[in-house]
This record gives structure tokens, C-alpha cells and sequence, in this order.
């Protein structure tokens, strides 16, 4: 992973600023767009629900993606290891957050 990306309100960037510590020591950026694009997830974040995004390296994502060689004996440990890390911070910044985390007023584009 290399960035992360949320669609929160403005009164919880107190989290935002939370995962961009949880997560810099494993090499992860908050990045400028918003959470929750992609197909799968976008109409509903589009609904007012709040996101997160975790992006992972595009540079060889479709190399094996969906191909008959998507096995998780063609995954890196390391990237494996360094996903599982930020998936379980992230998590933990969002689960133990005081602040209130949606519903979330979309910008227009």
C-alpha cells in the first residue's frame, strides 16, 4: 500500500490526522483525493456514507488481477505483511475514534 484516502466529515479529521500517524511508519501517505471511489463502492459513499480507502500499488496490480495466476502463491509476503498492518491500524484508529464518522456531505465534481 502506498496511500490512503477518506471521505469523512470535517468534524472528524481528528481521525484523518490519526491514520496518517498509524500509517506513515508503514510507508503510507494520506493521499488528496477522497475515499471511495471504484465501482464497487462509490454508490454508496455516494449515499452520505463515510469511506476510507487503502490504495495498494497500481504498477503491477493487473499483471496477475483476475488472470488464472491470482493465487496467494503469487503474493509478496512483505506487501501481504505491510496490508494486514495497515488494514489492522486503520481499524483500530476508526473503532476506538470518538469523533462521529458520517454521515458525510459530498462535494460536488
Amino acid at each position: 500500500m502506498w496511500r490512503f484516502q477518506v471521505t469523512l466529515p470535517d468534524s472528524a479529521k481528528a481521525i484523518t490526522d490519526r491514520l496518517a500517524s498509524a500509517l506513515a511508519p508503514l510507508g503510507i501517505v494520506h493521499g488528496k483525493g477522497e475515499g471511495g471511489d471504484g465501482s464497487d463502492i462509490e454508490p454508496t459513499i455516494a449515499t452520505g456514507v463515510a469511506g476510507i480507502d487503502l490504495n495498494q500499488s497500481g504498477l503491477r496490480y493487473f499483471d496477475t488481477h483476475h488472470t488464472p495466476d491470482d493465487t496467494l502463491d503469487r503474493v509478496d509476503r512483505e506487501e501481504l505483511r505491510q496490508n494486514v498492518a495497515a488494514w489492522t491500524a486503520m481499524l483500530a484508529v476508526v473503532a476506538n475514534a470518538p469523533e462521529e464518522i458520517g454521515p458525510v456531505q459530498r462535494k460536488s465534481h
